[in-house]
């Protein structure tokens, strides 16, 4: 026994001396896009399934596709001029993680500095890297990039500008933390402002303050990670992403605002990961008994509202990945019971309901990809059920579905097609109890057509130099009458696209280039057709012009 209890000791001393620290990177950078170019090549292995990933994670990947294309006489393997500029690119961006790794970086380190401002830990590191401030040890890191940017807007209402500023790092203590933050202000000013962002791709407004002809509002999002051999345990405030789809995520996207949340991941092998997440959302259903009365200010709250979520990814071959998870969106007061992460929620949804029949609203979701490398095409889908009956009145089950296909180098050298299909039915995302929606801020936190809606999306990418890209893309959506909460659901006369409907074609082209890391210089057009059922039709166009950095 002695000798047990001293070999399990000096495992878990050996665990804690691993290079565990983790820090997520945000999934608008660039880096996804390559590597899942790569995974849907074959050259590496990667599951799309559960985002973000954590830099550590990224650079692992990276090493392996560098140690693979190595031995390119071998595994006769062949990658583009540009893809190999891209990989020495994200070599650069990530050294500081593959340095960990052990990975040999001598040629990619530079005699001089393209900038040289006198201090080691300003400007551009070794490796040409512009940081606003980076230092590295072996028991503290720290890495700083400022955030920059500078929209113009030109639509059918006028022009409006934005601008934006703010800060973002990441570093490390010792073996096991890693932290991560991002926190920027948005200034949009002008005429033709969207001020609510309902039906958009983009995420909605968590706080904003509207000033003379425009408005103010932040973006926070941050990570605490205590991070073991295979163990990571966050204290987070940031977007979690769950299932496929490229146009908008059915299951778990970034279209509401993000949330605070602890969140677990375990990922003990290549083909296994499992991610858990408990939330507070913001409900905006005010709570009367919180209200106080104050001579100079009164006070009320919005009632309790709490997200609760875990999937299970598995990947028995490297062609193929199923995914599973359940949710529950609960409220007025936190339940110990969902802290168990490994618990089936529906079964504690279960145990809460006496006396309340109606304890928490409760979904099953799951996702599936195949990657056929000899066509080196991607097909993926994703379910997500809201709500199911049994029943046998014929009225619809809130059911979502998308289902796609992403195709590498389809006829032309150095591109991307997709073509995806998703369809979501009435009340998804729904709940006769408005504190128990499938909502943040008021904002859906799956795909941003929202219910009683179908959307066909495609799009083609041409890639024409290292970070420079053209985006061309088309939208076909279909849309029903929105659910109201003072009338009875499931009537007979509510089936898929039910009541007024509104067709949208969208159609437009982006130039993206991303001049150096984390810098991008964006051109767009984007056309919107819109007509109703009552013969009403507007016809809409937006030209943007964006300069980024750090966002």
């Amino acid at each position: 026994m002695i000798i047990n209890i001293s070999k399990f000791s000096l495992l878990l001393l050996s665990c804690s001396l691993l290079v565990a620290q983790t820090n997520y990177e945000p999934v608008s950078s660039s880096v996804y896009t390559f590597l899942e170019r790569m995974s849907g090549k074959g050259l590496i292995q990667l599951n799309e399934e559960i985002k973000p990933f954590s830099r550590q994670y990224l650079a692992r990947r990276i090493q392996n596709l560098e140690l693979k294309i190595q031995n390119e006489k071998e595994a006769n393997i062949k990658i583009s001029k540009i893809e190999h500029e891209e990989l020495e690119f994200y070599i650069r961006e990530f050294a500081a993680e593959l340095k960990k790794l052990e990975f040999d970086l001598l040629e990619y380190e530079s005699h001089h500095k393209l900038i040289d401002l006198g201090y080691d830990n300003l400007g551009f590191d070794k490796f040409n890297r512009f940081r606003l401030y980076s230092y590295e040890s072996d028991q503290f890191g720290i890495f700083a990039d400022p955030i920059l940017s500078y929209e113009y807007h030109s639509v059918e209402e006028g022009n409006w500008w934005s601008y934006s500023n703010g800060i973002k790092l990441h570093g490390y203590l010792g073996n096991n933390v890693g932290f991560d933050l991002q926190f920027y202000d948005n200034h949009p000013r002008g005429d033709g402002i969207d001020f609510d962002r309902i039906f958009t791709p983009e995420t909605g407004y968590e706080f904003d303050v509207v000033k003379g002809d425009g408005l103010d509002y932040d973006r926070l999002n941050a990570n605490l990670n205590f991070s073991w051999e295979f163990i990571t345990l966050s204290l987070s405030k940031d977007f979690n992403y769950y299932g496929s789809g490229e146009d908008g995520k059915l299951i778990l996207s970034d279209k509401a605002p993000s949330f605070p949340s602890l969140k677990i991941e375990v990922y003990p092998t290549d083909w296994l990961k499992f991610s858990y997440i408990h939330g507070s959302l913001h409900s905006q259903v005010l709570d009367s008994s919180t209200f106080r009365f104050s001579p100079h200010r009164n006070h009320i709250s919005t009632v309790e509202k709490y997200f609760v979520s875990h999937m299970l990814s598995i990947t028995p071959y490297t062609f193929l990945n199923f995914s599973f998870g359940e949710s529950v969106i609960y409220s007025d007061k936190f339940e110990p019971i969902y802290l168990i992460p490994i618990a089936f929620f529906r079964f504690a949804d279960h145990y809460l309901t006496d006396p309340d029949e109606n304890a928490g609203n409760a979904q099953l979701f799951g996702s599936f990809w195949y990657k056929n490398y000899w066509l080196k095409t991607k097909f993926y889908g994703s379910i997500f059920i809201d709500e199911l009956t049994t029943y046998e009145e014929d009225y619809p089950e809130a059911v979502g579905y998308n289902i796609g296909l992403k195709s590498i180098d389809p006829l032309i050298p150095e591109s991307e097609l997709v073509v995806e299909y998703t369809r979501i039915n009435p009340f998804v995302y729904f709940h006769a109890d408005s504190a128990q929606t499938y909502w943040n801020y008021g904002y859906e936190m799956g795909h941003w057509i929202g219910s009683n809606a179908d959307e066909i999306f495609v799009s083609f990418r041409k890639r024409i130099l290292r970070g420079l890209n053209l985006d061309f893309w088309y939208r076909y959506i279909r849309k029903g009458s929105e659910e109201d909460f003072e009338e009875p659901r499931y009537q007979s006369t509510q089936n898929f696209l039910w009541g007024d409907k509104t067709y949208y074609k969208f159609y437009g082209i982006k130039a993206a280039y991303e001049i150096t890391h984390g810098f991008f210089a964006t051109l767009l057009y984007e056309n919107a057709n819109i007509q109703s059922d009552h013969n009403s039709s507007s016809k809409n166009s937006n030209f943007t012009f964006t300069l980024k950095y750090g966002i």
